[in-house]
Parts: C-alpha cells; sequence; structure tokens
C-alpha cells in the first residue's frame, strides 16, 4: 500500500510554506481537513491558537487553507457565488500573498477564477491554480508550485551579491524540516555565506522577492526543486549546485557537500570542515566506549525508504561508517534519476543490489527508515525493532529542542537513534 501524498497536497503546502502565504481551497470540506491541520501543526503562524479568529465561514474554526465547501449544486450551477463571498474575507486577513487552488472535482467545474479575483481586486496579490498536478507525486507538486509562484510574482532582476545563496528543496513535509534549515543556515556562515530565501520553507515573500540578488542556488532535495533551479538559471542567469554525494546527511556526506559548495562559491570551507570535525570526534570517543562496553552495530541490518537524495546518502553513511547492512532500499515517486543511478551503482559495487527495491515488509531488519505509518506497521508485526520517521506524518510526538537530520549535528541524532535500537537488539 502507498500512503504518500499526491501532487496536489504537495500544491498546497508549498503555497502554505510561505511564511506570510496562504492557500484558499475551491473544493469540499473533505479535501482541505488534512492539509489544513498539518499546516497549522508543523508551520503555526502568530495567531493560530487565536480560534476566535477563525470563527467566520470557510475557516471552520482552523486557521489555514479556507475552503469554499463546495457541494453538490455547485458542481452544476458553478462556485461562483461562494468565490465571491470567500474572496472578501481572506482578503482582510492580511496576508502578502494568496492563491486560490481548485481542488480536483472543482477542475471540472470551468469557473474563471481570474476574472473573480480581478472583481475583488485581489489580482496583485492572489493567483489562481485552476488545476494542480494531481496525480503527480508529492515533490514534484511542490516543485512546480514554487516555480509558478516564482513566476508570477514577477521578480525584478536585482544585482547579484557574491556569497548571496538560496537554499532550495526543503519543505514542512520533512522530518525536522527547519533544523534541517538551521543546521545548513549555520554551514553556509561558517563559509561565508548569506542565506537569503528558502522558498516553500518558510521565507516570507519579500526574502523570495530578494531571491534574485543570491549568486548561486544550493540543492538540497532535487526532487523538490529541479524546476525551480531551472526557472532561476534560465530567468535570471543564477547557476545552482547540487553535491554529487546527496544530501549531508552523516559526516562523509555531509564533508562533501561542504566541499562541494565552497568549490563552487569560491569561498574557504575550512571552517565548516572544523565544525563537523568537532562532532565526529565527539562521535569517536562515544563509539569507542559503547564498542568496548555493549558492543558495535557493525552487521545490524536497516531498511530505508524516502526521498533518493536522503537515501543514497544515508544508505552509504550507515554501511561505510558503522559496517550496517542494508537490506532493503526503496525510493519514493518523484525521485531524481542522477542519485538513484549513484544508489544502485554503490549497491553494485558493495554486492548488494539484491536489497534494492526489496520490500521491508518481507525483509526483516533491526531498523527502518521511513514513513511513520509504515514504520509502526513494521514494528507491531515484528519485522523491524525500531523505526524511524523521515517525513512529517504522524502528529504523536511533541518537540520542543530543535532537531535535523542534515550535518553534523544530523549525524549525532541518528547515531543516537540507530544505537537506542540496537540497544532493544
Amino acid at each position: 500500500m502507498i500512503l504518500d501524498p499526491d501532487g496536489f497536497i504537495g500544491t498546497l503546502l508549498a503555497i502554505e510554506g510561505i511564511a506570510d502565504a496562504r492557500a484558499v481551497m475551491n473544493g469540499p470540506t473533505g479535501c482541505r481537513g488534512n492539509p489544513a491541520y498539518f499546516s497549522d501543526r508543523h508551520f503555526p503562524r502568530e495567531n493560530s491558537l487565536n480560534r476566535r479568529s477563525f470563527e467566520e465561514p470557510f475557516f471552520f474554526g482552523q486557521s489555514r487553507i479556507p475552503c469554499t465547501y463546495l457541494d453538490r449544486d455547485d458542481y452544476i450551477m458553478g462556485s461562483t457565488e461562494k468565490l465571491k463571498a470567500i474572496l472578501p474575507l481572506i482578503a482582510d486577513k492580511g496576508d502578502a500573498f494568496l492563491a486560490v487552488v481548485n481542488s480536483p472535482g472543482a477542475s471540472l467545474i470551468g469557473d474563471e477564477i481570474n476574472r473573480f479575483l480581478s472583481d475583488a481586486s485581489l489580482d496583485d496579490r492572489c493567483m489562481a491554480i485552476e488545476g494542480a498536478p494531481y496525480s503527480d507525486p508529492f515533490s514534484h507538486g511542490f516543485d512546480i508550485t514554487i516555480t509558478a509562484i516564482l513566476r508570477w510574482l514577477q521578480l525584478n532582476r536585482l544585482p547579484r551579491i557574491k556569497n548571496r545563496v538560496n537554499l532550495l528543496g526543503f519543505s514542512m513535509y520533512q522530518k525536522y524540516w527547519q533544523g534541517n534549515i538551521t543546521e545548513i543556515t549555520r554551514l553556509c556562515e561558517l563559509m561565508g555565506l548569506y542565506v537569503v530565501s528558502v522558498p516553500g520553507g518558510g521565507s516570507c515573500v519579500a526574502e523570495l522577492r530578494e531571491s534574485t540578488t543570491a549568486s548561486c542556488n544550493l540543492i538540497l532535495y532535487p526532487e523538490y526543486s529541479r524546476k525551480t533551479a531551472a526557472f532561476y538559471e534560465e530567468e535570471f542567469g543564477i547557476p545552482f549546485v547540487i553535491s554529487p554525494s546527496g544530501a549531508p546527511v552523516g559526516f562523509g556526506p555531509t564533508e562533501a557537500w561542504i566541499n562541494s559548495v565552497a568549490e563552487a562559491m569560491g569561498q574557504d570551507p575550512a571552517p565548516a570542515l572544523a565544525y563537523l570535525r568537532k562532532k565526529r570526534t565527539h562521535a569517536f570517543h562515544q563509539l569507542s566506549r559503547y564498542h568496548h562496553e555493549a558492543g558495535y552495530p557493525k552487521r545490524a541490518t536497516f531498511a530505508v525508504r524516502g526521498d533518493s537524495s536522503f537515501v543514497y546518502p544515508l544508505t552509504t553513511w550507515l554501511y561505510e561508517y558503522l559496517g550496517m547492512l542494508p537490506v532493503s532500499v526503496n525510493c519514493t515517486d518523484g525521485d531524481d534519476g542522477e542519485m538513484v543511478e549513484s544508489l544502485k551503482k554503490f549497491l553494485e559495487i558493495h554486492h548488494l543490489s539484491s536489497c534494492f527495491q526489496a520490500d521491508a515488509r518481507v525483509v526483516p531488519s533491526h531498523l527502518y527508515f521511513g514513513d511513520s505509518l509504515t514504520g509502526k506497521d513494521l514494528e507491531l508485526s515484528g519485522t523491524c525493532i525500531k523505526s524511524v520517521e523521515l517525513f512529517n506524518r504522524t502528529t504523536n510526538d511533541v518537540y520542543f529542542t530543535e532537531r535535523t537530520f542534515l550535518g553534523g549535528s544530523g549525524a549525532l541524532w541518528i547515531l543516537d537513534l540507530v544505537f537506542d535500537a540496537i540497544r532493544w537488539k
């Protein structure tokens, strides 16, 4: 069973990932319940706890993604009246950017949303997305939507400033997304780089407008940002950098990422590498003591399913650094072709090709990295001992400290999770 969200959810969360933007759904209430709750849960705004501000029609007590609650008559007569009613209401909320998104069913009605936006004097800050990529993977929907928003904003061609960068590929769907951005920003600052914006990853509209001052785009997750990077390059001549080792997951891939960025930007990687070395030394001292006291996770097995740019570095690092054996390696739909080929080549070199696309429900493992729903199912069935959530799917975990999967701090957190699982072994 595939439990991944689709391109429609990717479209909504791309809009909601802009700090002062709001997605407005033209569709039935059933389509907005989960994404509205998700956005408020994983990217709460300052006013999200003031529920009395959202008791009006179309919000139904939830602060995010108001909808026109279409019913059967609207599919016959059109959604004109509800669109006319909802637009003035959302205009009063003070958002810098709005996007009206048709649900799959509403896209068949044929209402001229752009005309309604013009009549409501909202066409200067509200765009219409009349047909989202409903059947595409989440990452494709996210990427296409961010590109469309940047194009609609008609960004100015500003002078590019050396040492300024944008971070591409971050989404609130990714586990610890804010902590990941903080860690990558820290590494950039250690290399003398200034992060201008993170499109779809918490930046506001003003920061998106300033993003054209960047001299380079750093792609962390190409699945979520290939089209966005192409837009910046074609329209503004801003090049992009992708580490051949994938996202900076683990010490080795992080070092490769630092060197790739430093080389492309002409910066000194030494301060960032020193920071990483400090984290690596701390891990070494812990590992050496654990090895003598309670054994080592060498030959412990793991299964993983996630974005290809995350799966590739995680697999290589766990195998080379800890001696763990992959038994099931899968990438979600919308994978990046280059990352998948690098992953398959790595597995082939180490005679592990049989684990590629193996079913984690059939092959037992000590640790499963992937979505939490599958992970809990594997735990309950005894197929794995512990699972590690890579995506924000369930909401039962509450964290008060910022965590990350990326960089040196992320490597230490992954080691915490691995050794906790091995302890149960």
